[in-house]
């Protein structure tokens, strides 16, 4: 491939990591704030409800009825707040960052294969080669005055 096709693979292949990404970060966020809205409306209107029906009905004391009334608060935003902490990269975001990981490795290698080309075939390699054959031709070339 040329480098441009291998930088092109590349390129669209990071962006379709950052797309996934986005796309999971986007989730997390949602989830998020749903927890902070449940949360919040659990704690301003459910709270007198749960309250009452505990005291009343099932016969809980005060304090017990409080505590009740804390506790489902609390497990339903922890239940929220994982599902807002969860970070499970999906498949298409796997196989993005291994096509992008693959398509970086190609192109460095064809970098350094032209930077390799480039140094032999110009102006450097071409001395350089001129001084390696000096040296050659006067190691078995003949000696003046022998």
């Amino acid at each position: 491939m040329k480098i441009a096709e291998l930088g092109k693979a590349t390129l669209q292949a990071e962006l379709t990591v950052r797309r996934e990404m986005a796309i999971r970060i986007g989730r997390q966020v949602a989830f998020l704030v749903v927890a902070a809205v449940f949360g919040l409306l659990a704690i301003l209107s459910g709270h007198a409800l749960l309250w009452a029906f505990a005291y009343q009905t099932l016969g809980f004391s005060v304090l017990g009825a409080a505590i009740l009334v804390f506790l489902v608060d609390a497990a339903m935003a922890l239940v929220f707040l994982l599902l807002g902490r969860r970070s499970i990269m999906t498949a298409t975001e796997i196989r993005s960052r291994f096509a992008r990981e693959h398509a970086m490795n190609e192109l460095r290698q064809a970098l350094a294969l032209t930077a390799i080309t480039s140094a032999i075939a110009g102006p450097v390699g071409r001395q350089a080669l001129r001084a390696i054959l000096h040296a050659i031709r006067s190691l078995f070339g003949r000696k003046a005055g022998l």
